[in-house]
């Protein structure tokens, strides 16, 4: 009995499945017919010879009517269907793939035939059926334009088209349905992980608007009105874990969408590669009418450029709604094809933070009395993913599961710093001091703006707030500082004294990682120093700054022009971060003019005269150090005029030599340990 006797609709997909293998019977016998009336001779049914016997032949007709009949109560029960909202696979896949009813015609005669509830009528026995585009042809009529390269069929990744022996004509290559569309046809509708791979994640359920905390709530419904829009891509620009995924997870929940993630850091940069991994990715997304959300869309950078062009190429696919997750504008995102709308996520502000950590610290921790979030945000600022992270390390401790456990601000500050010291151990070292003010020996006219830079960092946020001078001054707010000066002079323990002061925890920039050779991968580096410094909050100390804010060179060539680009880089980053920067060098006329003129203070460190020397030999000695009664200190500042890193290094090496003659530290322990630091300096004693 015909599957059309039953009622006007579908009530499940499996009755559309069954009246689709119906009409494939009528279809296969149309086309045994049609070659059993051919001309003799005639190995295939020609156009014109098909035309002309399906409109004279009188059993042709008629069996041709019967298709042509059968056809229309499909699509009429589906439509009907889709008024109950009953899903049909074959019309999802019409509709979100934007298919002819040729397209539809193709898969679902490949959906019977790879089920199984068919069989080659022109092999003996029970032998499968496997189709290639010759047997379509003359099952269907022409469709051969169908299986063209940019035909939706082929481009979406919705069929496959191999060849046995080598390549032949489009005519004799094998079609089959792609596995993934099989399943969605059968019922499988959430994607399995082996699709999506490594670098892609579905998620079903984003968070609700009302979840997401942000300093302006507002933006999730400016996002979802653009996202609706399927001219446009949306971009969220702004700094790793400020929430732009959950934005874009939450504007895709108000549409009623679920979102697939694609993190293109986890891509390699190889066409094919990027081909294999956003491809099957890019049907899913259509398969779930999600939206497409594309994480770290700007990771390619200029030593990239020739991967733009396909992966522009790949995009220009993607039908629903796209999003890329970037801190900058991607170079390729114009060669998409659609209009861009921007949006920058700020950085959550103290209060939202203080929301951040009561939602995540873990449940029925108890918080020290005088532990203050409010504080604690003013001393870090830190992303919600910063903050969900650390409280997620919290809730490994030791102490939240002490009976009567109770977190300090101690503890929280460890799983901070620990987080930022892990993110940060590549391109940079923590640099820590026992020192204090009292050992500081250097010239007002050092010291005094020295203390300036305090000042200034007690108070900028009541000027730049309160007092409005973040409206006059929208870039440059960050406190930096330049100390030159030659070796040994203090440049560096200041730093740490002044971290210390500000209770920062201080990174000493390593160049030699930070540097790298190939083209855009300095970039990359810096970016990743700024990012973490603006989390964390710390300080940034570039030593031998010269080596990495020289002057820009005249463009002779190539790497003239991307060593520019470095420069050019570093004066932006320089300008919008809002952190702590010290910068050190030997040469300041070697740094670029433009650094100078945007670094806020600079303090220079000259050599020490014999009288700073002196306090220096005098103060660098330990009270607990075993000393000789005929010390010379005078003597020996006058002697040799060493900076304070070097008179340090002469008294490690005095007390050595004393100790392992097992005596006190003696005159010619000094004066020898001093005549070496000398040498070393390049001067004879």
């Amino acid at each position: 009995m015909s599957a059309m006797t039953a009622m006007p609709g579908y009530d499940d997909p499996a009755q559309h499945l069954a009246d689709w293998s119906e009409q494939f019977g009528r279809l296969v016998d149309r086309m045994a017919r049609l070659r059993a009336k051919a001309p003799r001779g005639t190995p295939v049914v020609s156009e014109h010879d098909r035309e002309r016997l399906l409109t004279t032949d009188p059993e042709l007709v008629a069996i041709d009517r019967a298709v042509a009949e059968h056809a229309k109560q499909i699509a009429a029960r589906a439509r009907f269907a889709r008024r109950l909202g009953v899903p049909l696979p074959l019309e999802i896949l019409r509709e979100r793939f934007a298919l002819a009813q040729e397209d539809v015609d193709i898969l679902a005669a490949l959906a019977t035939i790879e089920r199984g509830t068919a069989y080659n009528p022109y092999a003996a026995g029970n032998e499968p059926l496997q189709a290639d585009v010759a047997f379509l042809i003359a099952l269907l009529g022409n469709v051969r334009l169908r299986f063209s390269a940019d035909a939706p069929l082929v481009a979406h990744g919705l069929v496959e088209l191999s060849t046995i022996g080598g390549e032949l004509p489009l005519v004799y290559r094998r079609v089959r349905l792609a596995d993934r569309v099989l399943e969605f046809i059968e019922g499988a509708s959430e994607p399995p992980p082996s699709v999506l791979g490594a670098a892609a994640t579905y998620i079903a359920q984003p968070m609700l608007a009302a979840d997401v905390l942000l300093p302006e709530p507002g933006l999730i419904d400016q996002v979802a009105r653009a996202l609706s829009r399927p001219d446009q891509v949306v971009e969220l620009v702004g700094s790793p874990g400020v929430g732009r995924k959950s934005i874009a997870g939450a504007a895709a929940r108000q549409l009623g969408r679920t979102v697939i993630v694609v993190d293109l850091g986890e891509v390699p940069v190889e066409a094919k590669a990027l081909d294999a991994a956003l491809r099957p990715v890019i049907r899913e997304a259509h398969l779930q009418d999600a939206v497409l959300v594309i994480d770290r869309a700007d990771e390619y950078g200029e030593t990239e450029a020739w991967i733009y062009q396909r992966l522009a190429e790949l995009l220009r696919r993607v039908r629903g709604p796209l999003a890329l997750v970037v801190t900058k504008t991607p170079a390729w995102s114009s060669r998409i094809g659609r209009v861009t709308m921007k949006f920058d996520v700020p950085f959550p502000t103290p209060e939202v933070q203080r929301r951040m950590w009561v939602r995540y610290l873990p449940p029925g921790l108890r918080l020290a009395p005088d532990l203050s979030l409010e504080n604690l945000t003013k001393r870090y600022s830190a992303t919600g993913a910063s903050i969900r992270e650390a409280c997620e390390e919290l809730a490994r401790l030791d102490i939240v599961h002490q009976r009567g456990g109770v977190a300090t601000e101690a503890h929280i500050i460890d799983v901070i710093r620990t987080r930022l010291a892990h993110r940060l151990s590549s391109l940079a070292s923590v640099v820590r001091t026992t020192l204090d003010w009292n050992d500081v020996i250097l010239p007002d006219e050092v010291l005094a703006p020295v203390f300036e830079f305090l000042n200034y960092a007690a108070h900028r946020s009541k000027v730049f707030g309160e007092w409005g001078f973040d409206r006059k001054l929208p870039y440059g707010r960050g406190l930096s500082a330049l100390f030159a000066g030659p070796p040994g002079t203090g440049k560096t323990m200041i730093c740490s004294l002044l971290a210390k002061e500000l209770g920062l925890e201080l990174y000493r920039i390593d160049l030699s990682q930070v540097v790298n050779k190939y083209i855009g991968e300095t970039e990359k580096n810096l970016g990743r120093v700024f990012d973490e410094a603006a989390r964390g909050q710390v300080m940034l100390l570039f030593d031998e700054a010269d080596s990495l804010f020289a002057k820009r060179t005249e463009v002779k060539s190539s790497h003239d022009r991307y060593a520019n680009l470095e420069v050019n880089y570093l004066l932006q980053r320089m300008e919008s971060h809002e952190g702590v920067v010290v910068m050190t060098t030997n040469a300041e006329t070697a740094i670029d003019p433009a650094f100078r003129r945007r670094i806020r203070f600079r303090v220079r460190f000259p050599a020490p005269d014999e009288n700073q020397r002196l306090q220096l030999w005098q103060g660098m000695m330990p009270k607990e150090a075993s000393l000789a009664a005929n010390i010379d200190f005078r003597g020996i500042a006058q002697r040799f005029p060493l900076a304070g890193g070097n008179i340090m290094n002469a008294l490690v090496r005095a007390a050595t030599a004393a100790q392992a003659e097992g005596g006190p530290i003696q005159q010619h322990h000094l004066m020898r340990a001093a005549e070496l630091e000398y040498a070393e300096m390049g001067f004879l004693a």
